[in-house]
C-alpha cells in the first residue's frame, strides 16, 4: 500500500486476495448524512489518475470508468462480478440510510467503509427521526465491515468517531486539524491519519508524515475556503491510500475534480460568471449552512449575494431564524422568494436576517428563476453569490442554458465559465 509502510491497520484486499477460499469484493461503502456523492466522485478522480479500474453505485445511477449505465440493479450486478473475477479492482457503494435499515447488509463483507458525517456536533439534529435512521444505517455499516478490514472515519464528528470504535476493524481518522482529541489519541495509540497542516492535506502516524496537496490547489475547496469540502477531501485521501493510489495520483485526482452539474446539482457547484463567482447548494441541515457561510466569508470577494427560498429541508422556523441569521451575517444583498411558503416560515428567515448586526439589503422576488435572472443582472466581477436552490436542476439549468455555455479548454471539468 502506497503511502502506509508504518500504517498498523489490515491490507486492502483486492488484486485477488482469497479468504477461506473465496475472493474478498473490493467492495468500498461510503455513508453518513452528506459528504457521501462527493467523496464518491473525488475518490473515482484519483483512481482514474491512478489507472485503477473502478465502479460506482452512486444516488445517481451506476458508473464504470466514469461512464453511467443504464439501470442500477443489472449494472451493479454487473459490475460485482467483474470485481470478484479481478476484472474492476474497487467499487464504491453509496449507501441510502432508509434502503441500507429496511434491507440490512450482510456481515463482514466490506473491506472498506468510509463515515462521512453524522450531525456535526449540533445537538439539535441529534434529537430528529431522521438523524435516527442515519445512526442505525451507519451502525449497520459498520458491523458489516470485515474485522480483518478498514474504516475511515470523520473525527471531527464526535458521532462518527465513536460508531468507528464498535468493531474490530482498523481505523483510520481524519480531522480538520491535528489537535483534534480524537485524531491525538488515535495518534498517541500508533494510529494512522490525515489532517491539515499549514494548508496542506498531510497523512501520517505520530512520528512519520506525507504531504499530498495543498488545499487550495482543490479547486472544490473555493482557494481552501470551504471546510467540508476539505473534509470530503480528507476523505478520499485516506480511502486512496489504503487502496494502494500513490501520492502524485491522489494529488492529480484532487486538482482535476469539480462537483459536475449534471451529476452532483447543488453539491457545491461552482459558476464563473463574468468574473464573479456562484456557487449553487442545497443544504439541508444549519451546520451545513454555517460551513458554507464560514468559507465565503474567508474568500476575497467585493460584494456577497444570496439567493435563498424557504429552506423546506429545515426541520422548524426556528431553524429557520438561525438560517436567516448565517445568510444576514454575509452582508451584501438577499434575494427571498417563496411566495407559496407559510407566512411563518418566512418570517423567521426575516427576523433571523434582521438580528445581524450589519443587515443586509433584502428583496422580495415572487419566485425562484426570477430571483435567478435578478441575480445575474446584478452581479459584478469579483462578486460571489450563494444560491441557495430548491430546484436544483431548474436552477443549474436556468443558470447557464446549453447554448451559451461557454467552457475554457483548461479548465477542470465541471467548472462552468458562462458570459
Amino acid at each position: 500500500m502506497a503511502g502506509l509502510s508504518t500504517w498498523t491497520g489490515k491490507p486492502w484486499k483486492s488484486n485477488g486476495s482469497h479468504v477461506n477460499g473465496n475472493r474478498v469484493l473490493p467492495i468500498v461503502s461510503i455513508a453518513g448524512t452528506r459528504g457521501k456523492s462527493t467523496v464518491s466522485w473525488m475518490l473515482s478522480a484519483i483512481l482514474k489518475a491512478a489507472n485503477i479500474p473502478a465502479a460506482s453505485w452512486l444516488s445517481t445511477g451506476v458508473y464504470v470508468e466514469g461512464e453511467r449505465q443504464e439501470g442500477e440493479l443489472g449494472p451493479w450486478s454487473r459490475v460485482v462480478l467483474a470485481a470478484r473475477h479481478g476484472e474492476i479492482d474497487v467499487a464504491v457503494q453509496e449507501m441510502n440510510a432508509a434502503t441500507v435499515v429496511g434491507a440490512g447488509l450482510p456481515k463482514d463483507t466490506y473491506p472498506l467503509a468510509i463515515l462521512t458525517t453524522l450531525c456535526g456536533n449540533n445537538d439539535a439534529c441529534l434529537l430528529n427521526s431522521e438523524t435516527e435512521l442515519q445512526r442505525r444505517a451507519l451502525n449497520i455499516v459498520v458491523d458489516a465491515v470485515r474485522n480483518d478490514g478498514t474504516i475511515v472515519a470523520n473525527a471531527d464528528d464526535y458521532d462518527i468517531a465513536e460508531l468507528a470504535n464498535n468493531t474490530e476493524a482498523a481505523q483510520v481518522l481524519y480531522a480538520l486539524h491535528r489537535e483534534n482529541p480524537a485524531l491525538q489519541r488515535h495518534l498517541a495509540a500508533g494510529g494512522y491519519a490525515a489532517w491539515i497542516e499549514d494548508g496542506q492535506i498531510v497523512t501520517g502516524t505520530a512520528g512519520s508524515t506525507e504531504v499530498i496537496v495543498a488545499v487550495n490547489e482543490i479547486p472544490a475547496t473555493l482557494d481552501g475556503t470551504i471546510l467540508f469540502q476539505i473534509q470530503n477531501a480528507l476523505a478520499a485521501v485516506c480511502a486512496a491510500q489504503i487502496i494502494g493510489a500513490p501520492a502524485t495520483a491522489i494529488a492529480g485526482g484532487l486538482r482535476s475534480y469539480e462537483p459536475d452539474p449534471e451529476v452532483q446539482p447543488a453539491a457545491c457547484n461552482i459558476v464563473r460568471f463574468n468574473s464573479a463567482t456562484i456557487l449553487v447548494d442545497a443544504p439541508r441541515q444549519i451546520t451545513s449552512l454555517r460551513m458554507l457561510a464560514r468559507g465565503i466569508k474567508h474568500k476575497p470577494r467585493r460584494r456577497t449575494l444570496v439567493v435563498s427560498g424557504p429552506f423546506p429541508g429545515l426541520n422548524n422556523d426556528e431553524d429557520a431564524q438561525e438560517a436567516g441569521r448565517i445568510l444576514g451575517g454575509l452582508g451584501g444583498i438577499v434575494l427571498l422568494h417563496g411566495k407559496s411558503a407559510p407566512p411563518e416560515r418566512m418570517d423567521a428567515i426575516k427576523s433571523g436576517i434582521a438580528a445581524s448586526p450589519v443587515p443586509p439589503i433584502v428583496l422580495a422576488v415572487p419566485d425562484e428563476l426570477r430571483a435567478i435572472d435578478h441575480l445575474l443582472n446584478t452581479i459584478a466581477p469579483d462578486d460571489v453569490a450563494l444560491v441557495i436552490a430548491d430546484d436544483p436542476e431548474t436552477v443549474l439549468d436556468h443558470l447557464w442554458p446549453a447554448p451559451q455555455i461557454s467552457i475554457d479548454a483548461g479548465k477542470k471539468p465541471g467548472m462552468v465559465e458562462r458570459t
